[in-house]
């Protein structure tokens, strides 16, 4: 016997109606504020407050200049020139290295120039020579 019951629909789904909501306000929303961004009086507002905001940053980076100039401390000017005077010396004194090994025929960076022997060790490694030999091999 083949049973003709239907098949069992699943549950309903409670977030359903919320889901279709907030879809529906979203895009209400959306419109609302497209159509009032795209009026006149909205471009001129939001001007006028980036105005206002660049000039108080503005006024706020002078005033800290000044700050810093006071109490003899650097400023983001000063760093970052000193910055860019640091790497164009770097810079120079690559193109001087590499001017040397080339006038003493070597490539630059090729091998490093020979180190002097050590003849004498480290007072830490001379405390731990004299604790493995002993007091006889002084």
């Amino acid at each position: 016997m083949a049973d003709d019951r239907p098949p069992p629909q699943p549950p309903a789904d409670p977030f359903a109606a919320w889901r279709e909501w907030v879809t529906q306000s979203e895009h209400q929303m959306n419109k609302v504020f497209n159509d009032m961004m795209g009026t006149e009086q909205f471009a001129r507002a939001s001007g006028g407050w980036v105005e206002a905001m660049t000039m108080f940053q503005q006024t706020m980076n002078e005033g800290a200049q000044r700050y810093f100039e006071a109490v003899n401390l650097p400023t983001r000017n000063d760093l970052s020139e000193l910055a860019e005077r640091l790497t164009a010396v770097e810079e120079r004194l690559l193109r001087i290295e590499g001017l040397l090994a080339e006038a003493i025929g070597r490539k630059s960076e090729a091998s490093p120039a020979p180190r002097p022997a050590r003849t004498r060790r480290p007072p830490s490694e001379q405390k731990a020579a004299a604790r493995e030999d002993g007091p006889a091999s002084k």
